[in-house]
């Protein structure tokens, strides 16, 4: 049996298409196991152990014509 959190190819043909990029059908396979070393990373990282933090940057829109 294969790995849950393996990619197949329809899901990268998926991926791709709401992406908005062409691959080449040649190119597939390349790309999935490309696209799996990527998000190796991602799935490996447990979320639950990021503290969570206020942004770094704050926007706070001025009035029109308001000078200050």
């Amino acid at each position: 049996m294969s790995d849950p959190e393996e990619l197949t190819l329809e899901e990268v043909r998926e991926r791709a298409r709401a992406a908005g990029v062409t691959i080449a059908e040649t190119r597939l396979a390349m790309v999935r196991k490309l696209l799996a070393d990527a998000l190796a990373a991602v799935r490996a990282l447990d979320s639950r152990a990021i503290k969570t933090v206020e942004p770094a940057v704050t926007f706070a829109p001025r009035r029109e014509g308001g000078h200050e």
